[in-house]
């Protein structure tokens, strides 16, 4: 496994531990994020949000990474949608709305890097030439396994017929002795 895909499974680790802490402790990632609520529907809200929803990102990610470079899309799409929430954040820094502040600059660089780490590693680097070799390699030897095993079982089943025909013809030939005598 490339660094490249071990860094975008530690990504989607970091997505669905967060949705983990968000849907069975909230309060603890209320603290977490500076969020007060106000009513019970806030920590419904959050159990929603933070909770249900990162950990179906963090598990549609987990689904995609090995399906590259067919699932590539989905975890590319998912870092563009966190640099998009990367993007927000700064944004809401540069207005001077108040938040600038180290709890809010360590979430923007965590999303930051959890939006390069999945851009990056939905790109499935080309294999190596050796790695390529081994795996035509282990294709040829799948294929003349399965090829052994067909003609084995057609070598059982030949061999089967064959006997089964010898006693029938055994049979018949004790049908006929028996009927001479």
């Amino acid at each position: 496994m490339t660094t490249r895909t071990q860094l975008a499974y530690a990504a989607a680790g970091v997505v669905l531990l967060l949705g983990l802490l968000s849907l069975f402790n909230p309060v603890v990632a209320t603290r977490l994020l500076g969020l007060d609520i106000a009513a019970p529907r806030g920590l419904s809200e959050l159990r929603a949000i933070y909770g249900a929803l990162f950990v179906t990102m963090g598990a549609l990610l987990l689904w995609a990474l090995p399906q590259r470079p067919r699932g590539a899309i989905v975890v590319r799409s998912m870092g563009i949608l966190w640099a998009g929430a990367a993007a927000g954040r700064a944004a809401s820094m540069a207005i001077d709305d108040g938040t600038l502040t180290v709890g809010n600059v360590a979430s923007l660089a965590l999303a930051t890097v959890v939006a390069v780490l999945l851009v990056w590693g939905g790109f499935e680097t080309p294999p190596t030439a050796a790695e390529a070799a081994a795996r035509r390699t282990a294709v040829a030897a799948r294929r003349e396994a399965a090829a052994a095993r067909r003609a084995a079982g057609r070598a059982e089943r030949e061999a089967s017929d064959a006997q089964r025909g010898a006693a029938a013809r055994a049979r018949l030939a004790q049908r006929e002795g028996d009927g001479d005598a």
